[in-house]
């Protein structure tokens, strides 16, 4: 498939530790591209803009992007490092908290990886804190963040998804501009694999990230998991380039700490060997991450020309919409019994106050009911466009 200029550009920019080919290639494309307005925006868009900007210094043809662009990718910079300087300075303060309440937590993604993986905690985008604990400690997480000053958000439809779906993590905890999401498990159950909670907090290791101590998962654990936690947005229809950097920057520069066989097995235990090769083998196709030819010729098999045709798509920027009625019907035919059935369905049709007011601007709230047929009609475009113009 054709990649333009713009996305072979994008691909060669995710390296944290850029080889002299990869300088040599973003050499060469630079002269290449015609719309920096548009490149600029895109690759700041996909979370791979601070990763291109720290590496102006060191293009000999950096003198050909427009100072506008430059400046573009500057201030995405800069948001980034001010931006994980907040969500550091929480964390510290929300870990001291489980710590003296001898609570394990694992910091999953973004917390864990922007320091750790990246050096530089300006050049990997996240915006929530996520942290993993066993199930039995999870309502005592959201007791204690309550009284750090956090208040979870969320409605009484998704409290209910979350009590007769199944808990990934709950409601966010939310204080100020800073949101910590607890997890209590890594995947949604309607998937066929499983990956064991339990034994990857066992797992886990302790790390200094930032001037904090941390637990995080064990090398292989973390591996399947960026790609486990990347394979529901592939197949959701929203992919954020961050996750193919991150399992690309992980190969690149722990190569030499990771037991393929050691791996493989995991993989095998957690029934995810197809999901978790599916994303090693895009990130070696398309990002140059270094796997063995053995590897990619046993596993081929699992990235198919459909897998391909969709990742050119989502680097060209399609996202699929997602109504919220697919998710509804998803959710309802979950629920077993009849009467929470109805109650599901009476409380996405006719949610509260509480509710109403927060997702729609009203003068007078104590109106709120007047505003259902607003969103009865909307539910019922929605309806409509999922069933005759599916994407």
């Amino acid at each position: 498939m054709h990649l333009t200029y713009s996305d072979q550009l994008i691909l060669s920019s995710v390296r944290v530790h850029p080889t002299a080919a990869d300088l040599v290639t973003l050499d060469a494309l630079i002269p290449l591209i015609d719309d920096w307005d548009y490149l600029s925006r895109t690759i700041i868009e996909r979370g791979i803009g601070p990763l291109f900007f720290k590496k102006l210094s060191i293009l000999s043809n950096a003198a050909f992007i427009p100072e506008v662009a430059k400046s573009n990718l500057q201030q995405a910079y800069f948001r980034t490092l001010s931006r994980s300087m907040v969500l550091y300075d929480a964390f510290r303060r929300v870990a001291d908290a489980f710590t003296l309440n001898h609570i394990q937590v694992v910091a999953l993604k973004g917390i864990h990886l922007a320091e750790w993986l990246y050096v530089d905690i300006g050049l990997r985008q996240f915006s929530d804190i996520d942290l993993l604990v066993k199930q039995e400690d999870g309502e005592q997480c959201l007791n204690i963040l309550t009284e750090l000053g956090f208040v979870q958000s969320g409605d009484e439809v998704s409290h209910l998804i979350s009590e007769k779906i199944g808990i990934i993590h709950y409601p966010a905890m939310v204080r100020s501009d800073v949101s910590v999401e607890i997890h209590i498990d890594l995947h949604h159950r309607r998937k066929a694999y499983s990956l064991d909670v339990n034994k990857i907090i066992g797992n886990s290791v302790s790390l200094l990230v930032n001037h904090i101590p941390m637990q995080v998962m064990e090398l292989h654990d973390l591996l399947i998991y960026l790609c486990i936690h990347l394979d529901k947005h592939f197949a959701g229809g929203e992919v954020q380039f961050t996750s193919f950097s991150d399992i690309t920057n992980l190969l690149d520069v722990h190569a030499t700490e990771i037991d393929w066989q050691k791996l493989e097995s995991s993989c095998k235990e957690y029934n995810c060997v197809d999901n978790v090769y599916k994303y090693l083998l895009i990130a070696a196709e398309y990002f140059n991450a270094p796997i063995s030819a053995a590897v990619t010729e046993k596993y081929s098999g699992c990235l198919t020309a459909a897998d391909k045709e969709l990742f050119n798509r989502y680097l060209n920027g399609f996202r699929k919409k997602v109504y919220g009625a697919t998710t509804h019907l998803k959710n309802i035919a979950e629920i077993k019994d009849i009467g929470e059935k109805l109650r599901y369905l009476l409380k996405v049709i006719f949610p509260s106050r509480k509710f109403m007011t927060g997702s729609y601007p009203m003068k007078y709230p104590s109106l709120y009911w007047l505003y259902y047929p607003s969103r009865h009609w909307k539910g019922l475009k929605g309806l409509w466009r999922m069933v005759w113009k599916p994407l």
